[in-house]
């Protein structure tokens, strides 16, 4: 009976010591489990892991709609340790690479989507990436994958995204516009209403100066250009070259007192570009000459640049401003330095990336005569709705003040005051990628307690634009 009773005590403690090592295997589970969450080894449903991968998704898409592309890269990096196998994090981080231009990493990204999703958009992707590091033919293979898949794009119109890829990440691009039409202005030489005046106290009469209204025709051209310094290099050297003629068929343009029947601008300019994925700056150096009938000119030269910055991809900060040195051949009481500085917001909104953009800007000039000096403002919106059928609407208002330090004439005893406003809209046609159709109305109202400089505009315009 003795060794029944040890043996019933034996088993006894081993039960109870075998619920007691489970409770304690059970409780190194529990305090377990967190960490095991957070290693690669845990499983993909757990909840915590689903809650940490999800509000990662939302950070870094946000990251890569305010541009901040480098940011989003790296929180995907994150991510794709944490959920190695998750897709969405796979494609966030091959779009990401490509903005951050980390493009070898984009390409192993989007082979690795399309090993399991061989689908005709994310091969659209994959050859964009290829163009950005300049490898076409890579990318050609990706675009015949992508038409096999699809069944409905044509090589042509692949060939077509290829070439525009091909200049858009070119290390130097050109691009211009050349542009002809005809116009009608109802005062085409700036000229009060009628050639008797009112200057002070004194009645005149100036043969000439009355505004007139003339047919003409105009042609114009530009052309812009950038040279990057080396692939990836957020340097560029810039340069511009344009010029403007004008003519107008009213045979009185031309009388001696006028000679303006036609005239005739050009500019060139160069400078330096730094470009980032937020901000562009921007400074040239800058050479003008206007002229009339090779009779009578004003030169300018001097510095001018531009900051921008872009808050979010739809909202951008413009700051501009420039400096010049003016010369006239006929009145050198006029030379002197001219400048403007002005602050701009800009905003994208819409489906189609309509455009609004508001701000002003501060004038002044010091001059060789001191009534010629002047300090002032503008204001100034610009709209640019893009509707339906090609067709482009743009709409413009400005309010300018300017105020002279002296009068307008030696018969003017009040120094000289300017208030204008004008008005205007542009329709342009685009009948394919190369070639449009243009029109426009502008309306100016220039008051002055001067009655020289007292007029009011309306000039209008069609014709056709070439870009390259």
């Amino acid at each position: 009976m003795p060794d029944v009773h040890r043996n019933e005590e034996s088993i006894a403690n081993f039960i109870l010591n075998s619920l007691l090592i489970l409770f304690a295997v059970l409780l190194l589970c529990i305090h377990a489990a967190p960490a095991l969450a957070a290693t690669p080894g845990a499983s993909a449903t757990d909840p915590a892991r689903v809650l940490a991968v999800e509000q990662g998704l939302g950070e870094a898409a946000t990251l890569l709609e305010k541009g901040e592309a480098a940011k989003a890269y790296e929180l995907y990096m994150r991510l794709v340790r944490l959920a190695p196998d998750d897709d969405a994090v796979k494609l966030g981080l091959a779009r990401a690479a490509a903005r951050a231009k980390r493009w070898n990493q984009a390409v192993i990204a989007y082979e690795i989507l399309l090993e399991k999703y061989p689908a005709a958009g994310l091969y659209g992707e994959l050859a964009h990436v290829y163009m950005m590091l300049g490898d076409r033919e890579a990318a050609e293979r990706s675009l015949a994958i992508m038409r096999s898949l699809d069944g409905t794009t044509t090589k042509a119109e692949t060939d077509k995204v290829l070439d525009i890829l091909t200049k858009r990440y070119s290390d130097f691009r050109v691009h211009g516009k050349v542009r002809a039409g005809v116009q009608y202005d109802t005062n085409a030489n700036v000229g009060p209403a009628s050639n008797d005046l009112t200057l002070g106290s004194w009645q005149i009469r100036m043969d000439g100066a009355k505004e007139k209204r003339s047919f003409g025709a105009y042609l114009g051209a530009d052309v812009d250009m950038g040279y990057r310094f080396y692939r990836d290099s957020p340097w560029w050297l810039v340069g511009d070259v344009q010029a403007f003629w004008r003519g107008h068929g009213n045979s009185r343009m031309g009388d001696a007192s006028t000679k303006s029947r036609y005239s005739q601008w050009g500019r060139a300019a160069v400078g330096l570009r730094h470009l980032s994925s937020s901000t562009l700056a921007e400074v040239r150096m800058k050479g003008e000459i206007f002229d009339h009938e090779f009779y009578q000119h004003v030169s300018a030269w001097g510095p001018e640049g531009s900051l921008l910055w872009a808050a979010t991809p739809s909202a951008h900060l413009i700051v501009r401003g420039n400096l010049e040195k003016r010369e006239h051949s006929r009145d050198i009481l006029r030379d002197g330095m001219y400048g403007s500085a002005g602050l701009y917001g800009r905003v994208f909104f819409g489906s189609d990336s309509h455009e609004l953009l508001f701000g002003g800007r501060y004038l002044g000039s010091n001059t060789n005569k001191r009534d010629y000096n002047y300090d002032g403002w503008e204001a100034t919106t610009r709209l640019l709705f893009k509707l339906p059928h090609d067709f482009e609407l743009n709409p413009h208002l400005s309010y300018t003040r300017e105020y002279y330090k002296g009068p307008a004439t030696a018969l003017e005893a009040e120094d000289r005051r300017d208030k204008r406003f004008g008005a205007g809209l542009g329709l342009t046609y685009r009948i394919n990628e190369s070639w449009s159709l243009e029109a426009g109305y502008q309306y100016t109202n220039n008051h002055s307690n001067s009655a020289l400089y007292d007029y009011k505009r309306h000039y209008m315009n069609t014709g056709i634009v070439w870009s390259f």
